[in-house]
């Protein structure tokens, strides 16, 4: 008995989660700027429309990569509830290693471009201003946009 509870308790969590998630607004597109790009790349495959406030597209905390990566930076297009227009609401820095394979995700901090946008979306207390890497179906799913046919993951 005490077992069915937990799991009804754990199921109503998850759907509470899923709906206040849902009710900040859909991810509608990404658009990615950086080296090789000669203008911003609107990339919509559903793989890479990570929802903001879930942080599914950040993995573990990492070093900075090497400054040589190519960086990108990258628009979180939302579409807030009941509105027609989507606007960019996070954006964030991201380096991709195409030798080993990795992707790094960096979340502006105090005195960045963007912390003032990203902080009046989310605040990430802790993850700010950090290196992380990517999360692994966000970043192969990235690349295949900027690189089609080079994959990046996280091993």
């Amino acid at each position: 008995m005490r077992r069915r509870i937990s799991r009804a308790a754990c199921a109503v969590l998850v759907v509470a989660l899923i709906v206040t998630l849902s009710a900040k607004g859909e991810t509608v597109r990404l658009s990615v700027a950086g080296p090789g790009l000669t203008r911003p790349l609107e990339v919509t495959d559903p793989a890479a429309l990570a929802n903001v406030w879930a942080g599914t597209f950040i993995g573990h905390p990492a070093d900075e990569p090497d400054k040589a990566l190519p960086r990108y930076v990258v628009t979180f297009v939302v579409r807030p509830p009941h509105q027609q227009q989507a606007t960019p609401m996070y954006v964030v820095v991201v380096a991709l290693d195409r030798k080993s394979g990795r992707g790094f995700v960096y979340l502006p901090g105090r005195g960045d471009d963007w912390y003032r946008m990203n902080a009046g979306t989310i605040q990430r207390d802790g993850q700010d201003g950090q290196w992380h890497e990517a999360a692994r179906d966000w970043s192969d799913a990235l690349s295949r946009a900027i690189a089609p046919g080079v994959r990046v993951r996280v091993l």
